[in-house]
Formats: structure tokens, sequence, C-alpha cells
């Protein structure tokens, strides 16, 4: 009888087993203060402390996305990279892990990641290259983004789409070594993904002006309505004469939503979205000398990471539920045979009691992610100029001196979230 009561006495227990990475705080507080290093340096200790237990993939998803927000992004791709390696590690449940979920839930296994948490991993470590200057290893990570997508949609069946912006990444990488042609074809594939994306007809037409595409000129030139003037000031800007240079945001706006409790089923968890005040955020361009402003340009979303996670999750649903009614049936089996092993109707029944209870909605995610990625981007004659990020409605912390060469790209990269 004794083991009963240990047995019975483990399943309560489980019932109030939170993830040790979900439980920090401390480390919340510091991203949300854009203390991003503090963030980072929390995680790294608390990962050293439960290193091997459930949350292996958690910790190094955010602290890499820590450090990356503090623009160490050598360190970051470091952890992303581990990450990276966990993920696909993680894909393999073993059985009795799959039986132990059966009967108290997912939150007893290894997290795995959401199918999009992993695909942003790669995106993550794309940009920490590009941000580094090493286009060649950025080039691999924001392929292998789309390349597991793939697999998602081809031998998983899952109705997702490829990343537009991580083709956009691609043909950014392509522009920035002058290979114009590469750059056209993945605008095109962006063009197919996210045809309304606002900047994506004057990239279309550039770089098909620059290959010598000259039958598509006209086509997105009358796709996007644009002017006369438009494609003249992008040809003198992009001239073999042009002392020009070109500043390029990527702007990471906003915070994911949160898993929760299903409000109809508790032990199924759901996405929801948390409060995001900003919209977009203004790049503007002052001279050197004397902080005048010189240009200025709204970010605009390419990549909505709320709408992602939702869907993504979504898509999960008829297994999740499916699994759910097997763990039901699985319950009931174990609870009716102790009761008829022990002739004790009433401790079966409480059995069968301490399984619901403990099963409970796996709440973990990968909740520092931004709500979308944005772009802005201005062309500039060469020089040295400051600039600064202002979220709608905020204030600007920042200013930052940048230099614009002519014929290159300079990339910025920051982040905003409020407090969640």
């Amino acid at each position: 009888m004794k083991r009963i009561e240990l047995f019975l006495l483990l399943l309560f227990t489980l019932s109030g087993c939170v993830s040790s990475r979900v439980l920090d705080r401390d480390a919340d507080r510091f991203f949300v203060e854009q203390n991003y290093t503090s963030a980072a340096n929390r995680l790294i200790e608390r990962y050293e402390e439960h290193q091997g237990g459930d949350d292996d993939l958690l910790y190094l998803m955010d602290i890499g996305l820590a450090l990356h927000s503090a623009r160490n992004y050598e360190k970051s791709n470091e952890y992303l990279l581990k990450a990276f390696e966990i993920a696909k590690i993680k894909d393999y449940t073993s059985l009795a892990d799959e039986a132990g979920s059966l009967l108290v839930g997912e939150n007893i296994q290894d997290y795995k990641g959401e199918d999009f948490e992993k695909v942003l991993i790669n995106t993550y470590l794309a940009i920490n290259f590009l941000m580094l200057g090493n286009y060649e290893a950025a080039f691999v990570e924001s392929r292998r983004v789309n390349s597991q997508l793939y697999r998602m949609i081809h031998e998983g069946k899952k109705k997702y789409q490829q990343s537009a912006f991580a083709r956009y990444l691609s043909a950014l990488m392509y522009e920035a070594q002058g290979e114009w042609g590469d750059a056209y074809i993945d605008y095109k594939k962006v063009h197919q993904l996210a045809p309304g994306f606002p900047l994506l007809g004057k990239d279309l037409w550039k770089t098909a002006w620059k290959s010598g595409r000259k039958d598509d000129l006209l086509l997105w030139k009358k796709e996007y309505h644009l002017t006369s003037e438009e494609t003249a000031v992008i040809k003198k800007e992009n001239g073999r004469k042009s002392n020009s240079g070109e500043l390029i945001l990527i702007y990471e706006n906003g915070i994911s939503p949160i898993k929760k409790p299903h409000p109809s089923f508790h032990s199924i968890p759901v996405f929801v979205k948390r409060r995001n005040p900003v919209s977009y955020a203004t790049l503007e361009v002052l001279d050197d000398s004397n902080m005048n402003k010189i240009a200025e340009q709204q970010t605009k979303v390419l990549q909505d990471i709320e709408y992602q996670a939702i869907h993504h999750l979504d898509q999960k649903y008829a297994g999740i539920i499916a699994k759910k009614l097997a763990g039901v049936a699985a319950k009931e089996i174990v609870g009716n045979q102790v009761g008829r092993v022990t002739k004790n109707e009433g401790l079966g029944q409480l059995v069968k009691f301490a399984f619901y209870v403990a099963d409970q909605a796996d709440l973990r995610s990968w909740n520092w992610l931004p709500q979308s990625f944005q772009i802005a981007r201005i062309m500039l004659p060469s020089g040295t100029y400051r600039v600064r990020v202002t979220p709608e409605g905020r204030v600007a912390k920042e200013v930052q001196t940048i230099e614009i060469k002519k014929g290159k790209k300079t990339f910025l990269n920051t982040r905003y979230s409020p407090r969640f």
C-alpha cells in the first residue's frame, strides 16, 4: 500500500511542477528593461545549474536571443548553434517518455520547441552572421530556414509557407555582393510569399534593371504603381557614377504571444496575444555635424511572428486532441487496474484523479521573441551620419554614428519590447 501512496504523492508533485526557465522572473525583468547582458548572464548561470534537464533548449534559445539583443552576435551564435543541434535531436521522443506523457502531460518531457521556433533559431543565426559581415554563413542559415519549412510542408504535410523574411535577407546579401541576378530571383520569391510588402516594388525594379531584365521593368512599375520620378531616382542612386550607399535597418518589434491553458480544456495550451502598443519605428538619419534631419523612413512588417505562432499551434491541435483522448483512455485503464489489483475501487478513482490533476498544459515557449520583423531602407551619399530608431510614440534612447560607403550596405539591428 505504501507504494501506491508514494505513487500518488509523485503524481501530485508532478501536477505542481513548473519549468525552471518559466519560473525565472528575474531574467524576464532584465530583458524588458533592455538590460540584455544581465538577462543573458542570469540565464547562463541558471542553465549551468539545470543543464541536462527538460529545459535545455529553452535556456539556449533565450540566452542566444538575449545576447543577440545585446549585439553580442558572436557569443549569441555559440548558444544558438547549440540550440539548433539540440532541436534536431529533440525531434526524437522515446517510447517511455511518450507513454508517460499520455498519463501526466507533455511537460514531463524535454522541451522540443515549436516548429516556428526551430525555424527562428536559424533566422537569428542568419541575422547574427549578417551583422558580423559573414555573408557566406548567413546564406547557409537563411537557406536552412526554408529547407526546414520545405520538409515540414512536404514531409510533415503541414500547411505552412516558406519564409519571406529569410528570402529577403538572402536577396540583401546578394545585393551587397553585387550579384544582382541572384538578388532578383530571391526578390521574386518574396513576391510570391508577401507581394504586399511595401518596399518590394522598388527592390524588384532595381534588381531587374541591374541584372538586365528589361522586359520585367514595366511589369513591376505597373504592379507597384512606381512613378517615372521614382525609377529615375533608383537609376541615379544605383548607377555607376553614384556616390551613394545604403542604410538597412532590421527592426524587431514588440513581444510574441505567450502560452496559456486553453479556457475550455486546461491540459491543452493556446497562444495568447500580449500587449504591443507600438506598430512600427521611424529610422531617422541626422547630419553628423549639426544633427539636422536628412532623411527618415518608417519600418515595414515583413514577418508576423505573432500570427505564425498562433497558426503553427493551430495546425497541431488535431494531433494534440487525439493524444489527449488517448491519454484519457490510458488513465482510465491504469486507474481501473489499480482498483482491481488492490480491490479498492476508491483508490483506483483516486489514481485517475491524480493523473488528471497532473495532466497540465505544457506552457513552455520561446517567449522573448518579437511580435514581428520589420525593415527600413534609406539610400545616402557616402559619409558619416548619426542615426536613431524611434518606436512609435516613444522617445529614442540611442543615437548611433554610422559610416556610409559608396556602393556598400550598412546594416543596423535593434529591438523594442514592451513590459510584459
